[in-house]
């Protein structure tokens, strides 16, 4: 029976990554320091023990004045798992990440919680996505998905000067017709954003939908095979918005570029530009392994090891 969700029940994040490698061999590297600055932060400082402290900082970690840059390992169990505290606007958040052998390699599992309520304007999900999303390519890529620039990330804190756009870019090893393909391929959209039924109708004015009506993309505005797409964009009672993804050939490679514009306002913007970023490293590993490995879902329950 699901448990209602009352006062003293907070939600939890739960994030996976499926990685195609050997436990111990995930378990080292997600723990080696010298790894942690690619996919956690640029400068790290970690006793990997219980008790311990795993700090990071630098303009590519996940600090902000509401999220601080420190992990405080309550538990650790080798190869299997990791208990740690992270505060969270002033409250001291409980992250239990597990490792589990699966065929043919290793399912890394977070769950996070309890979440106070008013962290939800952080987009939580995102970051660890995006986190996950760097870890794994790193582990099977050799180089981090995307890189997100948290020095200007402040959701809380948004001021006239912010942007009212959101541009970011990623590197694919793979000619343009495929990363073009997996956003206008519905059976590829369905593994690339983990949705049951996406509508495509690759012409202007087509239908593009994601989720449902009202829930992101409307429809294409721009189609250039293999070179540029772009469709409106709707969610809730947003106004209408605007998304142009380009695909450049760089040598034998792709560089995605994705500018969503037309917001009114710069609080318009917020949690678009981390969740553009999470889209894309995903987009990086759907290209060139095949398959994101991503899964998650908010829910509602206690963080037990």
């Amino acid at each position: 029976m699901e448990r209602e969700r009352g006062e003293d029940v907070l939600p939890v994040i739960r994030v996976s990554a499926r990685i195609y490698r050997p436990i111990d061999e995930v378990w080292n590297l997600f723990l080696d320091p010298v790894k942690m600055v690619q996919w956690l932060g640029n400068e790290i400082t970690a006793e990997i023990k219980s008790d311990g402290v795993i700090s990071f900082d630098g303009p590519n970690a996940p600090v902000t004045p509401e999220m601080t840059g420190q992990w405080k390992i309550t538990t650790l169990r080798p190869h299997s798992g990791i208990l740690f505290t992270w505060s969270i606007l002033g409250t001291d958040t409980l992250v239990l990440m597990r490792f589990r052998r699966i065929p043919p390699g290793t399912l890394l599992e977070v769950r996070h919680g309890a979440i106070p309520p008013a962290a939800k304007i952080l987009h939580l999900p995102e970051h660890w996505t995006l986190m996950l999303a760097n870890f794994r390519s790193i582990v099977e890529l050799g180089e981090p998905a995307l890189r997100f620039d948290y020095s200007k990330y402040h959701p809380l804190r948004v001021t006239r000067y912010d942007p009212t756009e959101v541009r970011l870019s990623v590197v694919i090893n793979a000619p343009p017709s495929l990363p073009f393909d997996v956003w206008t391929n519905p059976e590829k959209l369905r593994h690339f954003l983990g949705v049951e039924r996406p509508v495509v109708d690759r012409r202007y004015g087509g239908i593009y939908t994601w989720w449902a009506e009202g829930k992101g993309p409307v429809v294409f505005t721009k189609l250039e095979q293999d070179k540029e797409l772009e469709f409106t964009w709707v969610y809730g009672d947003e106004p209408e918005t605007k998304v142009n993804i380009r695909f450049e050939p760089v040598e034998d490679k792709t560089l995605v570029m994705l500018h969503h514009f037309g917001f009114r306002h710069p609080e318009d913007v917020v949690g678009y530009d981390i969740g553009w970023a999470a889209i894309l490293a995903e987009l990086k590993l759907t290209c060139e392994l095949g398959e994101s490995g991503i899964e998650r879902e908010s829910i509602w329950e206690e963080v037990r090891f």
